[in-house]
């Protein structure tokens, strides 16, 4: 089983609002056992480059798929391992989030999106815990259990509860 290996950014503003990136799914990743809408919410971050570690492939997404730059990085908070099924291959998903925050007020922009992105990713939004919460049911979230994670991380200070990276399994 192939495996891949991403980077996410769990960016927070100055309101602890997190910034979350919407994405059309076209059916080709299916999750077993936690279905995905045709649109879902998930933290920017994508997969790492060659010679690239986590930490460098948070940041090139960020940019990529936000335009920002300005943002004091924190901890690796998450680490997910799955198995999925990409374009109808099993696939062994291994990725890390990172604790980013945004102070400043740089502008959104889809400027720095790869061509094959562009139709992929349909918008972004900044999203309160409670609005977290109150969208879990009608709007698909990811990683699964958002809310719950983001609440750990909110309730500790902005870091791992335990010290170390939580792993997802799911």
């Amino acid at each position: 089983m192939r495996t891949r290996q991403g980077a996410r950014t769990v960016l927070l503003d100055q309101d602890d609002r997190i910034l979350l990136i919407r994405h059309r799914d076209d059916g080709v990743i299916v999750v077993p056992g936690s279905p995905v809408g045709e649109l879902f919410w998930v933290p920017p971050g994508g997969g790492l480059k060659e010679d690239e570690d986590f930490l460098q492939a948070a940041r090139r997404e960020l940019l990529e798929e936000t335009g920002l730059t300005e943002v004091e990085w924190g901890p690796c908070l998450w680490i997910l391992d799955t198995d999925v099924q990409w374009g109808g291959e099993p696939v062994r998903m291994h990725e890390r989030y990172f604790l980013a925050r945004a102070y400043g007020t740089e502008t959104i922009t889809r400027a720095h999106l790869e061509p094959s992105e562009q139709q992929g990713i349909v918008g972004h939004r900044w999203w309160s815990l409670a609005e977290l919460v109150a969208a879990e049911t009608p709007e698909t979230l990811r990683p699964v259990g958002l809310p719950e994670l983001l609440a750990d991380v909110l309730a500790v200070g902005g870091r791992p509860s335990s010290g170390e990276p939580r792993v997802l399994r799911r």
